[in-house]
């Protein structure tokens, strides 16, 4: 059995020169990954990487007796580059285009990681990451084709490569076998398969690998949801005039300034009212990690001819902002996509002693009615098995209050709202809150490609079945809702 050193401190050295493993982020419903130009250079670029490296020593350091597959090294760097490259798309431009200039930003930082880290620790966290995706399809479907499994059709379709090499490498280290049934061979995992996936999701888990990929995965669904807008409005109906009315509860006044958090396109900066508040004399900075929501956001901004806002590109944990210099920092349905204690003391950082803080977002909701429990009942049974609630990203009210006042917050108020979600199409309501908002991503995460896919579409044709025998007024979701507020403290300083 081959055995994962702990590369918890590796990942994070990763991560911290901008490198990513995550090639999920990849189009693999496109024609390709790439451009056939972008596909060469990088191939060219990973072969001279690897001929270089990838020595003697670096083959012992990572495998020590092990005979090493013939192209594992430079796949390890092709993939690396590539999905750090696809990563850096998000970053800068909101979309999956890669040039060369991109590629070439991609492999200085996969050399510069070997500079300082070696090789041989590249090649480990690369191993460390496939064999998670190998393994953990294995343990969902039980077995695979060998076709399929050697392909990466049922659970890494973004390949352009034969994975016989892996499949050789884990049959001799005994984490797999092969099974004939007739004319046909199947992959299955074996016990001590399943050691490996229990060590290796123990250290991805502890590096906070899961974490960073579905964080990843959620800004590059922003970036792509180009129907963002006009799904909300048909699936939130109501929804516009409760962002007037939240505006309102918080106290924006003309003359302003105002931080506004997860803007997205402007959908409260424009259509919920924040800049016509604030008017010509106030101004307002609305920040958002996601490149192409702010690119549809300065659109609509050219459009109106608004001057008085400022689109910058940014985290809540991480703003793009002085300090104490806005009188309100606000955002709606936001807040459940942070690190909440540390957008907590952003938001703080940048609010002038007596201002406000105020946050509009989803709670935990009963997921109990009948059509829904009908609908989605196959997320239901996922967490069914683990005998709990399926995992999602809403909030819990009093956890929220905890968080507000652990900042340091005062004179903290809140309202308890409702905000009804009307399920009428089965596809528009799967894309809106499944592919584009993410809700129990963190259920489906650990699934295979092609299991969630395959789980997706399940929604989509139960939506059709529930749609038929439930009346549209049976078919409305609603959401507890959490309106809260809070000063800054005068007198010291804003930093907790």
């Amino acid at each position: 059995m081959f055995i994962y050193p702990d590369l918890t401190e590796s990942l994070q050295q990763l991560w911290a020169l901008g490198l990513v493993i995550s090639p999920w982020l990849a189009d693999v419903d496109g024609d390709g990954r790439f451009d056939p130009l972008i596909h060469e250079l990088l191939n060219l670029r990973a072969r001279e990487c690897a001929y270089t490296y990838w020595t003697e020593n670096e083959r012992a350091y990572v495998l020590n007796d092990l005979a090493a597959p013939e192209r594992m090294a430079q796949v390890a760097v092709y993939e690396i580059a590539a999905s750090t490259a696809v990563y850096m798309a998000h970053e800068t431009t909101g979309q999956l285009e890669v040039d060369k200039t991109l590629v070439l930003e991609a492999m200085n930082r996969v050399e510069s990681f070997i500079e300082q880290h070696r090789f041989g620790t590249l090649l480990q966290l690369y191993m460390l990451v496939t064999s998670w995706e190998n393994h953990n399809a294995l343990r969902y479907y039980g077995e695979i084709p060998e076709r399929d499994f050697v392909r990466g059709t049922w659970h890494r379709p973004w390949v352009d490569y034969s994975l016989g090499e892996e499949l050789m490498f884990a049959t001799l280290v005994g984490n797999i076998r092969l099974e004939r049934r007739g004319d046909r061979r199947f992959v299955r995992m074996t016990d001590e398969g399943q050691e490996v996936l229990e060590r290796t999701t123990a250290i991805l888990e502890t590096a906070g690998y899961f974490r960073q990929r579905l964080n990843m995965l959620r800004v590059s669904q922003f970036n792509l949801f180009d129907r963002y807008e006009q799904l909300a409005h048909e699936i939130w109906p109501y929804a516009m005039k409760q962002r007037q009315e939240f505006l309102q509860w918080v106290g924006i006044q003309p003359d302003m300034q105002v931080l506004e958090l997860g803007c997205a396109n402007g959908v409260l900066t424009f259509d919920g009212g924040l800049v016509a508040r604030v008017g010509p004399s106030g101004f307002v900075v609305a920040v958002d990690p996601a490149v192409g929501m702010l690119a549809r956001a300065r659109l609509k901004q050219k459009q109106l001819g608004v001057g008085w806002v400022s689109f910058r590109q940014g985290r809540a944990e991480e703003l793009p902002i002085e300090g104490e210099q806005f009188d309100v920092a606000v955002g709606t349905g936001f807040l459940h996509f942070t690190d909440r204690r540390q957008a907590l003391s952003e938001m703080k950082r940048g609010v002038r002693p007596g201002g406000t803080i105020a946050s509009m977002h989803p709670l935990k909701a009963s997921l109990n009615a009948p059509f829904f429990q009908e609908w989605f009942k196959p997320i239901l049974e996922l967490a069914a098995k683990r005998q709990d609630q399926p995992k999602d990203y809403l909030l819990d009210s009093e956890m929220v209050r905890k968080d507000f006042a652990d900042a340091g917050l005062t004179d903290i108020e809140e309202l308890e709202l409702q905000l009804e979600s009307v399920f009428f199409d089965p596809v528009k309501v799967v894309e809106h809150f499944i592919r584009g908002v993410g809700w129990f991503g963190e259920e489906l995460s650990p699934l295979p490609w092609q299991a969630r896919e395959d789980l997706i579409q399940e929604l989509i044709d139960r939506g059709q079945s529930v749609c038929e025998r439930y009346s549209k007024s049976e078919r409305i979701f609603r959401f507890p809702m959490q309106a809260i507020k809070a000063r800054v403290p005068t007198g010291g300083s804003n930093t907790t």
